[in-house]
This record gives C-alpha cells, structure tokens and sequence, in this order.
C-alpha cells in the first residue's frame, strides 16, 4: 500500500508540473522530435517515440548512458519502462536469459529478443544469451529499444535492442580522454582519437573496465577495441567500415545458500566487421550491408569444476533497406535480411578424460534466414489541424532448417495538433535457434532422414492503442495499452539422446501478457527536465499439460523510473534517476521438456521465488571547467553515487528445500572520475 502511495503522489508531482508548463504560451509548430548527431532521438528514455507506422520504440542517447554512468548496456536500459535485467555482478552477464522485455526473454534456451549492433546480429544466439560481456558502452552514440513486433523494423523476435556506433561527426582533430575509480575496485578508462577532412572520416578508441566485485568471486573485466571510418565517394553515396574486438572474464558468486559454485566463470571473445554502403538522396536514402560476426563464450569450471564447454557463434550475411517516397506525403520502406549462422558447442570432462564422447562437439546444422519486407504508410491532413496516418506492411520468412513464416503490421495515428491516438496490430515470429536439435546430434551430426521443416517458429500476435500530447518546448503526456497472445511453443530435448515421440511444438502451451504504460516529461524551468515511466503486467502461461501459471519469470506487476537532468552555475550538472520494481519472481521459462514432465516449461512460481522489491536512486554531478591551453576543448570531473539509500535488492536467487538466498547487488557506491577532450 505504502509504495501505490508513493507511487501516485510522484504522478501527482510530475503532473502538477507539466500543468505549470502548460501556462507557457501554445505554439503552432508540430510536435516533432529532435535527433542526435547519430540519428538516435533525443528523448529521455522513459519517453516512447511514435513512428508512422503507428509503433513505439525507446531511445537511450550516447550523453545519457554517460550521465547515467553506465558500465554495462543493463545499465544503460534501467530509465526504460517495461525493460528489467538480471544480473549478479556490478558488471557483466552470467549463461542463460538476463535482458527481459515486457515480460519476454526468460526462456532458455532461445533468443526471445533480438540484440543488434549496427543493424547486424550479435549476441550468443546458439542458447540466446544476450551477452553483456561483448558490449563496450563507450562504443556507442546510442540505442533503439523496441519493445514490441515490428515487421518493417526488425525480423525473428519478439522485441529488439538495435546499438548505434559511434564515428567522426564534425571537422578536424578530436582526442578524448578519461578515467575513473570508485568502490569494489572498480575502475575504467578509455581513450579516443578522430580525424575528419571533407570526406573522409576515422574514429578509433579503445576501453578498459575491471571490478573486483561487492562479494567474494563477483570480479570482471572488459577490454575493447573498435575503429568507424567512412567516406564519400560520390555526392549521394559513401561507404563506411566499423570493426569492433572485446575480450571479457566475469567471475561467478558463489551460491548464497551452500557457499560453493558450479561455474568458475564466463570467457567472452567477440569481434564484429560491417561494411555499409549507403545512400541519400531527397526521396530516398538507405543502405546495404554487410557483416560478419564471430563470438567465443566459454564456460570454466562447470558441473562443479569438472568441465569446460565452448560456444562458437559464427554469424554472417548482407542486409539492405531502403526508405523512399513515391509520391507527396506517402514513405515506403522496403530491405531485405539474409542471415547465415554456423554453431558449434563444445564440452570436455576432465575428470573421465577417457570417457565416451569426451570430449564432445555438438557442430549444429548450418541455417540461412532470408526475410524481404515491406511497408507503406501515407499522411494525410496537417500537422498543425486534424491528420490521419493508415500504414501496412509485411515480412516474409524462409528458414533453410525449419518452416517457413510470415509476419504482418497494420497501424493508425489519428491526431489533431500535439494530440494523437494511434492504433497498431503486429505479430511477432520467434526462430529458434538449432540448438533445439542437440538431443538429436547422434555422432555430431543428423540423422539423413531427420526432417527440420516440421519445426515451425513460436509466434504471438500484438495489439497496441496509445495516446499522445505533447505541447512543444513544455512537457510530452503518454499512455499505451498492449496485449500480448502467443502459440506455437517451442521445446527442446538436452537429456542426451532424445525419445522417437519428442514433438517441437506444443499446440496447447501458450501465454499471454496484458500491459499498461504511462510516460511524460517536463521542462518546468530553462535547464530542468524530469521524466518518467510506469509499466503495470499482468501475465498467464499454460504449459504443454494444459495447466495454467498465474505468474511468469522476470515479469514484474509494476514498474517505475523517474529521473531529472539539471544544469545550474553555468558549469555544473546534476541528475539523478529512480527505479522502483515490485513483484518480480525469478525463474526460468524452460524449454528443455522432457516427454514424461511436459509441463515444466512454465515454472510455477511461489512465494520462493519472489525477489525483494527495488527501490534504487542514484546521483551523479559534474562540474566543467577549461583551464590552460587553448587546446583543450572541454573538460569535467565527476561524482557518482549509486543506491543512495542503500536499497537491498536483487535480480537472481537460488532456492533449496533448506530455503531461498539471494544473489544481492550492491549496497551504496561512488565512483569519481574526469573526462578530457582536445
């Protein structure tokens, strides 16, 4: 009772204020969004965007994961409603689910949500990891969260996390600098040197992060490298490389109930090259791409210090797409995904080195997913009276392993002014990876007449209906009501050998996720701007036994952020973020059903299983200042302290018959640190 008090008297504040910035005298101009230098909305991340197509994605902009002071992408996400994370270390992933979307994403094995970087693949797709480990958030000039299907935007995957790269934006020399230390041994810095001249443009920058971590074998480390360079080589046309290495250990605590642990630690090798080749012109623009991936995930010391397995995720393909328009007030995008994976698992005993199949390699048959889209939407009216905004499109999905698919959106914005009401209906097609065929991988290989094309992808059909009002310069009012309906379940046999009887799909195990989110923010006074977001669940889960869950893991019944940005004293900065989670219970949606237990895929979560609730602030100041040589450009340092109040909260636990322990992060934190640029 106490927190829904909390809750609405924050509601009450945040609206009391938007109300004073409605004095502010109206404006005629379209409520429209600004970009940032890498085409990210500069939005606060609690505050959706609203596209033509009638769908919502979040933006976190390279200055606000700096202001957060985000070691990890996690991090970076904890101001976006409706996104939660699960982790036991201050930085860095463990195996198995950790990003959550909504309430999607705690199956394992299986890539519920697709993480991008640049546009291509990259993540531990063979078991769905998302692999914090491999992103180094200093790379970044920002992020897209798209918390719902979208056909026209992205492809297998019920939501998606697309990071944009950072390169050179303006002329001449740039050299940045910066190091920081604080509480657990936790320490960083980074180095970046640009040039641009015209055409041509390079960026390079390498990162260093290590922690020695707030409990006994919680230590990481994280080392990055990564070059962006492009050029003009015609008026409308250039072409650009990025290449990106990351090497990263994360230590695994020790259980909190026995004291002892099953996995040493995490090993993560990653290295990504895209060569884009784009174009821009007055009614078109777009690009084509193409990337290869290879990641190496190992895990040391499994099955309590007697094994080690290796994941390799080779990934690699072109990509293109192409926005455009044929005729006065109508877009069309259309593009093209063609994604090849090659995903081998490797496990060795050292205990029984002599053993049968030991070591043994697990090498997945080879997949190609080809994926055309297309959309249209056409706007009608005037941005500053009545408008109407109808759009449609379609993807298409042909799988070289399993069944093929399709995936269509349709959308309305109806509006008049800053005020709209958009309409959409989505759905959303989920790929499994191989990795569902390991129980059938006698001798490394399939069996010659095992047919794949009876696997069909999981699919779940999305409803939207949003308000907007926005009075430009003032505040920006939100609330969107979404309903979620998925089938077609996919299982997964790892218990050695699988049965003759073992079926991929379910026709009965099914979920479904009611959801309501409101957003805003203000800017009450010049330099001021505060946010916020709440996100309310409601989820159900049948299993394959036709019984039904009334709870789902990593899916809280509510959610809240809020934070502020303040500059004052014409070179101090001030902001502080809140997040408050309530009735989160961890678990595992697990899709590793053996054929006598066929409902275990949908956990049923007690009392055991509920985390504590959070209710974490943090603050960050900076002072900047310029001193001496004309050279140097801008200058800071900076304070932060995270978990102000020293919350005790927690993302993981383990339960026994002995009882429930809890994997808790970290108590309250400072870091201190300065940043130089030249």
């Amino acid at each position: 009772m106490k927190h829904s008090v909390c809750t609405a008297s924050i509601l009450f504040i945040f609206l009391s204020l938007a109300a004073w910035a409605e004095e502010e005298p109206d404006s005629a101009e379209p409520a429209t969004f600004k970009v940032n230098v890498y085409g990210v909305t500069d939005q606060p991340p609690a505050v959706p965007t609203v596209n033509r197509f009638g769908g919502r994605f979040n933006t976190v902009t390279e200055e606000q994961i700096e202001r957060q002071g985000a070691l990890d992408f996690y991090d970076a996400l904890r101001n976006v409603p409706g996104v939660t994370y699960q982790k036991r270390n201050i930085i860095g992933g463990q195996t198995s689910h950790s990003l959550y979307i909504r309430g999607r994403g705690a199956s394992h094995p299986s890539p519920d949500l697709t993480i991008l970087f640049d546009d291509v693949p990259r993540s531990g797709v063979l078991y769905g990891q998302a692999l914090a480990d491999g992103i180094p958030t200093y790379a970044l000039g920002g992020m897209e969260i798209y918390k719902s299907p979208q056909p026209s935007r992205f492809g297998s995957g019920y939501g998606m996390i697309n990071f944009v790269p950072k390169y050179m934006t303006r002329e001449g020399f740039d050299v940045q600098a910066g190091a920081e230390g604080g509480s657990h041994g936790t320490v960083a810095e980074n180095f970046s040197l640009g040039y641009k001249n015209g055409k041509f443009d390079v960026y390079a920058a390498q990162t260093w992060l290590s922690t020695d971590g707030h409990v006994q074998n919680s230590a990481a480390r994280q080392a990055g490298y990564y070059a962006n360079t492009g050029i003009q080589v015609a008026e409308n046309w250039s072409i650009r490389f990025m290449g990106n290495y990351v090497q990263a250990r994360t230590e695994v605590p020790n259980n909190p109930l026995t004291g002892t642990r099953v996995i040493d630690r995490f090993d993560t090798k990653t290295g990504l090259t895209t060569l884009t080749l784009a174009n821009n012109f007055d009614n078109a623009s777009g690009w084509l791409k193409f990337y290869y991936n290879n990641t190496k995930f190992d895990l040391l010391g499994e099955g309590s210090g007697t094994q080690r397995s290796r994941q390799t995720n080779k990934l690699f393909g072109v990509r293109g797409r192409e926005t455009f328009s044929l005729w006065e007030n109508d877009e069309i995008v259309a593009g093209f995904d063609l994604d090849k994976a090659d995903l081998t698992n490797y496990s060795v005993n050292f205990v029984n080195p002599e053993g049968p199949n030991n070591p043994r390699t697990w090498n997945f048959p080879d997949q190609t997913l080809f994926s055309p889209y297309a959309a249209v939407n056409y706007y009608a009216g005037a941005e500053d009276g009545f408008h109407f905004i109808p759009s449609g499109g379609v993807r298409l999905y042909h799988h070289t392993l399993f069944d093929d698919a399709f995936a269509p959106q349709i959308g309305a914005i109806f509006g008049y002014r800053h005020t709209d009401v958009n309409f959409s209906f989505a759905r959303a097609v989920n790929y499994p990876s191989p990795v569902v065929l390991q129980g059938f991988l006698t001798n490394a290989s399939l069996p010659d007449d095992f047919d794949t094309d009876k696997i069909k992808p999981e699919t779940a059909n999305h409803y939207e209906i949003g308000l907007t009002h926005t009075r430009p310069g003032a505040f920006t009012l939100g609330a969107t009501y979404f309903h979620d309906k998925g089938k077609n379940r996919t299982r997964v046999y790892m218990f050695g050998d699988a049965p003759d009887d073992f079926f991929f799909n379910s026709t009965t195990a099914k979920y479904r996720i009611l959801g309501a989110e409101v957003t805003g923010k203000a800017t009450p006074a010049d330099n001021f701007e505060i946010f916020m977001g709440a996100t309310w669940l409601r989820a159900k889960g049948t299993g394959d036994d036709g019984v039904e869950a009334d709870r789902l893991p990593y899916t809280p019944n509510f959610t809240f952020q809020a934070g502020f940005n303040w500059s004052f004293l014409r070179n101090f900065n001030l902001n502080g973020d809140y997040q408050h989670i309530r009735d989160m219970y961890a678990g595992t949606a697990v899709r590793t059903s053996p054929t006598d237990n066929p409902g275990s895929n949908f956990p049923v979560l007690t009392e055991a299983n509920r985390l504590p609730d959070a209710d974490v602030v943090n603050l960050r100041i900076d002072y900047a200042f310029r001193r001496g040589s004309a050279l140097l450009e801008k200058a800071k340092i900076f304070i932060a302290v995270n978990n102000v109040f020293n919350n005790k909260y927690a993302y993981a636990l383990e339960t026994s018959a002995d009882g429930t322990g809890y994997y808790y992060m970290p108590g309250t934190t400072f870091r201190v640190g300065m940043d130089f640029g030249f």
